[in-house]
């Protein structure tokens, strides 16, 4: 087994630190105290704006979220095996990439519990 190189520097640098304050005493001294001068004209607030998002055509109307809730599954390798080629499947028939999770929800919905 390889010995760790630098320790004896590491347990030297930590020592020091130990022993030495975390502020020096010239930076806890206070500052001396000046009047502020009044400035001309206070600069005036931003006011933030909302943007409008572009919106693409069917989704034009604002969608509510899901009544949705979180959960975990784990399934053993060979059913997630399954999926993951149904994925694969849909996604060549498809055209666009369906994920194992779309397919586990889609069988869990049809499901009669």
């Amino acid at each position: 087994m390889k010995q760790p190189k630098g320790v004896d520097d590491l347990a030297a640098r930590l020592g020091a630190a130990v022993t030495s304050p975390l502020v020096s005493p010239a930076a806890v001294a206070p500052a001396p105290i000046s009047t502020p001068e009044p400035a001309a004209a206070p600069a005036p607030v931003r006011e933030r704006t909302r943007t409008v998002a572009k919106t693409a055509g069917k989704g034009a109307a604002k969608k509510e979220p899901a009544d949705t809730m979180q959960l975990t599954l784990r399934p053993s390798r060979t059913l997630f095996a399954r999926y993951v080629a149904a994925a694969a499947d849909r996604s060549r028939q498809l055209g666009r990439v369906v994920s194992a999770q779309e397919i586990m929800l889609e069988i869990l919905e049809k499901g009669a519990v």
